[in-house]
């Protein structure tokens, strides 16, 4: 498939695009690192079973019969495949398919990421959990998920997240504000919510779907 791409809507659109999110956390901070390493665990060696719990709230919102467009909720989804996990090392690499408006653009993409605790080093906190990723071909370049904690007291977490993707050059042309508030920016808030809530709780429960921003 060839997509063919005005070029000043390609120069207009930005490549990297994040959700940055300061919060506080209802769980003591063992706990919340709990829930972020099981998060990132998953994230590497089977991200199928996120749909379980921290992906919770994410089908699309849209009936069935309704033509997909650019600001669809799921105009951009991935097909997980094939999964290869160094627990030591904690690194990952994830074999998928990425699918624009229901149809395969890409296939056998690879999605390796690897991930890291880190605190200060002359002090106890905040901890940071980092885990980047990068990606095989040019349609993504990487992505970061950054968990920063603090405890404030001894059942609250004081919290900083970050979900960081810079989109290749031929995919962030694609990507307008509308498209990634629709498709993809809400997505990252859901799964802050659903790690929080299971911080919290032990558990997600599932719930009505997010609401479409206009």
């Amino acid at each position: 498939m060839v997509l063919i791409l005005a070029l000043p809507a390609f120069a207009a659109r930005p490549q990297r695009r994040a959700v940055v999110v300061d919060t506080i956390c209802n769980a003591p901070l063992k706990q919340m690192l709990l829930v972020t390493d099981s998060f990132c665990y998953q994230f590497q060696a089977c991200p199928d079973s996120l749909f379980l719990w921290a992906y919770l709230g994410m089908d699309d919102g849209e009936e069935k019969e309704v033509k997909k467009t650019k600001e669809s909720r799921n105009a951009i989804q991935l097909k997980y495949k094939d999964r290869v996990y160094d627990r030591q090392l904690k690194t990952g690499d994830v074999a998928l398919d990425i699918y624009v408006l229901g149809v395969r653009w890409w296939k056998d993409q690879h999605l390796g990421s690897k991930y890291v605790l880190t605190r200060p080093v002359k002090a106890h906190y905040p901890l940071t959990a980092h885990m980047t990723a990068t990606y095989s071909g040019s349609i993504l370049e990487g992505g970061d998920f950054i968990m920063r904690m603090e405890p404030i007291s001894p059942t609250q977490t004081k919290i900083h997240y970050e979900f960081v993707i810079t989109f290749g050059k031929v995919l962030s042309a694609f990507i307008s504000d509308k498209t990634w508030q629709n498709a993809i920016e809400w997505r990252f808030e859901e799964i802050l919510q659903n790690l929080i809530e299971c911080a919290e709780t032990g558990t997600v429960v599932r719930k009505e779907k997010a609401p479409k921003k206009n």
